[in-house]
C-alpha cells in the first residue's frame, strides 16, 4: 500500500475513533453536568487558599497524584538552568538575538491573553521589537498608559534557546513523577501588569513556574464546572467560560450558579510553582510585569474518558475533519 494511501486510511481511522469517542462522551458529559447541578444546588459558595508545600514535605509524585492544586515553594530550585529564564537570563540572550519579533499590544481595559478567539480583547497593534527592546518595555519603562503587552515564546523561538530552557525543566521534573512531559506544548510567557488569562480548563496536567513577578490565580474543581458558565462543548472554537475574565467581578444576577462553587485562590510569587490538575478551571492575572513558564504533561489514557475531554475532542475533530475539508 502506498504511503499516501496508508496516511489516508490512518487519517480516516483516527477520525472514526474520535467521532466514536465524542459519541461515548456526550451522554457522560450530560449526566455529569446534571448530577453536578443537583449536587451543588443547595451548596453555599466558599473561598479557600491553595496550600503551599515544599518538596521536602511532599514529593512531586504525591502532589500530582492528589489531583488538587498546590503551590510548590522549591521546585524551581531543583532545575539547573543553563540559561535561566528570568530578566538577567533573557538579557544575556538578547546580546546574540537582535532580530525583531511581533509583540501584541492591547488596550489595558481589555487585556486578555488568548490562545484562540478574541474574548473581547482589543488588539491595538503588533509592534516589531528586539528582545532587548521588549524587556525594556516590560521591566524598565513599562507599556504606555492605557496599554498592556505580552508574548508567549515557543520552544523554537530565540533560535531554540527557549527549547533548551524547557529541556532543563524536563531533566529536573521527569525523574520526580510518572507523568510524561510534553516539551512541544510548553514555553516562556512574558507579560505586563494586568494581563489576564480568562477562565478555562485543559485536558492536560500543568505546572506554572513563576520566574519573575507575581500572579493572582483562581481555580475551580471539575465538580464545579457545570456552574461556571461554560459554553456548549459542541461550540468547537469556544474554550472559555462566559464569566467576566476576572470571575470575581461576575454579576450574581447574570451568573447565579457561581454562588454554589468553591473558589481556590492564591498569589503565585517568583520562585514558586503552581500545580494545575487536568480539567481544573483556572484564570490567571499578572499583578506586575512577570515571566512564567507554562509547562505541560501529556494527556493520560484516563483523561480521554473524562467528561471534560468532550470539549477538546470536539475542537480537534472540527479542526482536522470539518474545517480542513471546507
Amino acid at each position: 500500500m502506498a504511503t499516501a494511501q496508508k496516511h489516508r486510511v490512518s487519517n480516516v481511522a483516527a477520525g472514526v475513533g474520535l467521532a466514536g469517542l465524542i459519541g461515548v462522551l456526550t451522554p457522560v458529559w450530560a449526566t455529569h453536568r446534571a448530577v453536578s447541578r443537583v449536587r451543588t444546588a443547595r451548596t453555599d459558595g466558599s473561598s479557600v487558599v491553595v496550600p503551599r508545600v515544599s518538596l521536602a514535605e511532599r514529593s512531586l509524585h504525591d502532589v500530582m497524584a492528589g489531583d488538587h492544586p498546590v503551590i510548590l515553594t522549591d521546585l524551581i530550585d531543583r532545575v539547573h538552568f543553563r540559561e535561566r529564564p528570568d530578566v538577567d537570563g533573557l538579557r544575556h540572550l538578547a546580546a546574540t538575538h537582535e532580530r525583531p519579533f511581533g509583540v501584541k499590544v492591547h488596550r489595558a481595559d481589555a487585556p486578555y491573553f488568548l490562545y484562540v478567539g478574541d474574548y473581547g480583547a482589543e488588539l491595538d497593534r503588533v509592534d516589531q521589537l528586539t528582545l532587548d527592546e521588549f524587556l525594556d518595555r516590560m521591566f524598565v519603562t513599562g507599556p504606555d498608559d492605557g496599554e498592556c503587552t505580552y508574548r508567549l515564546f515557543s520552544i523554537a523561538d530565540l533560535d531554540g534557546a527557549v527549547g533548551g530552557m524547557i529541556d532543563d525543566i524536563v531533566a529536573a521534573v521527569e525523574p520526580l513523577t510518572d507523568r510524561r512531559p510534553d516539551r512541544n506544548a510548553s514555553g516562556v510567557w512574558v507579560g505586563s501588569e494586568g494581563v489576564v488569562t480568562p477562565l478555562h480548563h485543559d485536558a492536560w496536567t500543568g505546572l506554572l513556574l513563576q520566574m519573575e513577578g507575581s500572579k493572582r490565580v483562581a481555580m475551580y474543581s471539575p465538580t464545579d464546572r457545570a456552574n461556571l458558565s461554560f459554553v456548549s462543548p459542541f461550540a468547537p472554537t469556544e474554550r472559555w467560560s462566559t464569566l467576566p475574565a476576572r470571575s470575581s467581578e461576575a454579576d450574581p444576577d447574570e451568573h447565579p450558579l457561581l454562588a454554589h462553587t468553591t473558589r481556590h485562590e492564591a498569589q503565585l510569587d517568583a520562585g514558586e510553582t503552581l500545580f494545575i490538575p487536568s480539567f481544573w478551571s483556572h484564570e490567571v492575572e499578572a499583578l506586575e510585569a512577570n515571566i512564567s513558564i507554562p509547562f505541560r504533561f501529556g494527556t493520560r489514557p484516563a483523561d480521554y474518558v473524562n467528561p471534560g475531554f468532550l470539549r477538546p475532542a470536539v475542537e480537534v475533530f472540527h479542526k482536522k475533519y470539518v474545517r480542513s475539508n471546507r
